[in-house]
């Protein structure tokens, strides 16, 4: 039996999994989550957070102590290892005809310390990209990546997940979950992937008091957060203010960077490219990530163009976020939106929007920000 708490966590207590929980989930210290790490670069390619100048990044890990698991995001989402910033789709030649890449991974890949909000992301992705859209490459390594999750102790002023319904903590789709209780990792088996990777692990068995102690931890969280986002009837509000005057003051505000887009874990448009070979006979067909918010994107022969203006495409990138893109679309999402308040898009605005005041605004919430 499956119950929830108050804060929308799965309870995970022995009364209503038994005695065998106790025995599956492992009790780590922190020193030895780099050990854990060296196991598992035997059997996987491993991906985790990295320090990187004043920030994190997600990057290959060769050895235990590369990981730093005390981050609170990273410049770009793990999504990067299921849909690549590039990829050669095909090539082409007169002798050999066209060509199709066929990918198939000779080993697993594991992404290690991947925050709720980003193992949220990667669910909305599954629906477009293996239930909706079937992109071949996108299923092979999906089927292909093992997760370690990592429950949030610490927040940023940008975070918003927990208003979305994605965080701080997950509830589904992890191999394996960390919960740092002060002293020691809580680890729980989401999996039989996950039931291997703790086999690894040579601590005792979690108990009562540890399933305990994690709740606690998700509470004290869930009181750090500083930025909030009502979402009760948001997608109606902004499909009812299509012309509210909002979107003419961000298009003259936005510089249509893209960075918003380009760091976004749930953005999943693409553009496809042609390159040629100096011969001019042989060539290559790429995929490469795209923005809405970039004049071309909406570009269509003879130079007509849908959204033109700045106005028309930051309103698409923050209607597709809060409106028309998550469970409104996509089944199975539990009323999600396609934002899961990572907050990543506020903190690289170099003109210092955010999608939480407008959504404030639409609804007539006087907002003392930068919009």
């Amino acid at each position: 039996m499956e119950l929830k708490n108050i804060y929308g966590v799965t309870l995970q207590l022995i009364a209503m999994h038994g005695s065998e929980r106790y025995q599956m989930d492992k009790i780590l210290k922190e020193g030895e989550v780099s050990r854990l790490v060296e196991r598992l670069l035997s059997q996987y390619q491993v991906f985790g957070p990295k320090r990187k100048g004043t920030g994190h990044v997600f990057d290959e890990i060769k050895s235990g102590s590369e990981i730093d698991l005390a981050y609170i995001t990273t410049i770009l989402p793990p999504k990067k290892y299921l849909l690549p910033q590039r990829e050669k789709i095909l090539s082409f030649d007169p002798s050999k005809g066209i060509i199709p890449e066929r990918l198939e991974m000779q080993r697993k890949q594991l992404i290690f310390g991947i925050h709720s909000c980003d193992l949220n992301a990667f669910l909305l992705l599954d629906k477009v990209f293996i239930d909706k859209y079937p992109l071949p490459s996108y299923v092979e390594r999906r089927r292909n990546t093992v997760t370690v999750a990592l429950t949030c102790t610490e927040v940023d002023d940008a975070c918003f997940c927990s208003s979305m319904g994605t965080g701080p903590s997950p509830d589904r789709g992890y191999d394996v979950l960390l919960t740092w209780l002060g002293d020691r990792y809580l680890a729980e088996a989401g999996s039989a992937e996950g039931e291997k990777i703790l086999d690894l692990i040579e601590g005792r068995g979690a108990g009562q008091d540890d399933y305990k102690a994690k709740l606690k931890v998700i509470e004290n969280t869930k009181k750090k957060f500083k930025k909030k986002i009502n979402t009760e009837g948001l997608t109606e509000i902004i499909k009812e203010n299509l012309e509210h005057k909002i979107w003419d003051e961000l298009g003259e505000l936005c510089l249509a960077c893209a960075q918003c887009v380009m760091s976004c874990p749930t953005c999943y448009c693409f553009e496809v490219r042609d390159t040629l070979r100096l011969n001019l006979k042989e060539g290559f067909r790429f995929k490469e990530w795209d923005s809405c918010l970039l004049l071309e994107f909406a570009e269509v022969a003879l130079g007509g163009n849908f959204r033109s203006s700045r106005a028309a495409r930051i309103r698409q990138f923050i209607g597709h976020n809060l409106g028309w893109g998550g469970a409104s679309q996509y089944e199975d999402l539990d009323g999600r939106f396609k934002c899961v308040g990572c907050g990543r898009c506020i903190r690289v605005c170099p003109v210092h929007i955010d999608l939480t005041d407008v959504a404030s605004r639409l609804r007539g919430e006087v907002v003392a920000a930068s919009i």
